[in-house]
């Protein structure tokens, strides 16, 4: 049987992540029981993520599953997120981080629609954040999905933050603070832009005064 870290480490990447689900809940940069969360377990091939169909305002110790790596659930009541196989990709590839934030937020999803990337209008943005891509996948996630991801996050080593198309912001830092912060800066970011570009277009097609 595999042996578990020591119930501190465990409990502690649990806490984290259910400080940050009630505050992206207490914000509504999640509502429903959409979105999900992860951290990475130090010194061990696990993460810890939260159960699937649960919303971030009722995340509980007891429903947050740890999974190895590969997978394998080793502790936690209900089952793993669905998007549990991003999550895994993500954390394999990238050593450094520690945590993963997904939110379904109505302005990068919108702001997704019509751009390959999420304009980093503002310069707080752009120094946090860099670029920001837009992944358009078809469906649910595949094997095939998941190469795609691989494939950006190949391409960009630097990579903080994407918004899947129609789907939401995935967000991923050394800490899932961090993580939900890039989130919010995201969410915040697609607003304005999408306001910018929707003034643009008002001001452009304003009847001439008589």
């Amino acid at each position: 049987m595999r042996s578990l870290p020591t119930s501190d480490a465990i409990m502690q990447v649990k806490h984290a992540l259910l400080i940050n689900a009630k505050r992206a809940y207490e914000i509504k940069l999640q509502t429903g029981n959409g979105g999900n969360l992860s951290g990475r377990i130090p010194g061990a091939d696990l993460i810890v993520i939260k159960a699937s169909g649960c919303s971030f305002d009722q995340c509980k110790a007891e429903n947050l599953v740890t999974v190895t790596l590969e997978g394998e659930q080793v502790d936690g009541d209900g089952l793993p997120s669905q998007e549990l196989a991003t999550h895994l990709a993500i954390y394999k590839q990238r050593p450094d981080v520690f945590g993963i934030f997904h939110s379904h937020s109505p302005w990068a999803i919108a702001c997704a629609s019509f751009n390959d990337t999420i304009p980093t209008v503002t310069f707080h943005a752009k120094s946090k954040l860099g670029r920001i891509p837009v992944l358009r996948l078809s469906g649910e996630t595949t094997g095939a999905n998941l190469a795609a991801i691989g494939a950006m996050l190949t391409a960009d080593r630097n990579l903080r933050a994407f918004v899947q198309d129609r789907h939401g912001i995935f967000s991923f830092a050394s800490t899932i603070e961090l993580a939900r912060y890039q989130a919010e800066l995201v969410e915040e970011t697609a607003q304005i832009a999408w306001s910018m570009a929707l003034s643009k277009h008002l001001a452009s097609n304003r009847e001439p005064d008589a």
